[in-house]
């Protein structure tokens, strides 16, 4: 499975997937780092960090991307990438079924945790 660096890499990987029932796997949720990411006095308090975590899959290979995002104008401009996958079927999960279809697709649960796996 790849696992590119960024939404871009993400959008061009996966309308290349080959196979059947292609399907964009979105899970959104909180994000709370064990240390501080950014130490901003401007970023400090307030509004919580979350995490968006993409999967796009085929019956054949699958390709993962996660990204921390601060506001709605960020996640607007991911919704917007994301629309050159219509040929997709769109699915909203929570993060215990993110982790399971990861690992079905060979990667590891805790990916937000560690580093990032090479494409």
């Amino acid at each position: 499975m790849n696992h590119p660096a960024s939404l871009e890499e993400f959008v061009k990987h996966a309308s290349k997937l080959q196979g059947d029932q292609k399907t964009l796997y979105v899970t959104q949720s909180d994000y709370t780092p064990e240390e501080i990411i950014v130490s901003d006095e401007d970023t400090a308090g307030g509004v919580n960090m979350q995490m968006i975590r993409l999967l796009a899959s085929s019956d054949m290979d699958a390709v993962y991307w996660e990204e921390p995002f601060y506001d709605s104008g960020e996640l607007e401009q991911v919704t917007i990438q994301l629309d050159s996958l219509k040929s997709f079927t769109r699915k909203v999960i929570p993060l215990e079924e993110m982790e399971r279809m990861k690992s079905r697709f060979g990667t590891e649960p805790d990916a937000i945790q560690g580093e990032r796996e090479p494409s």
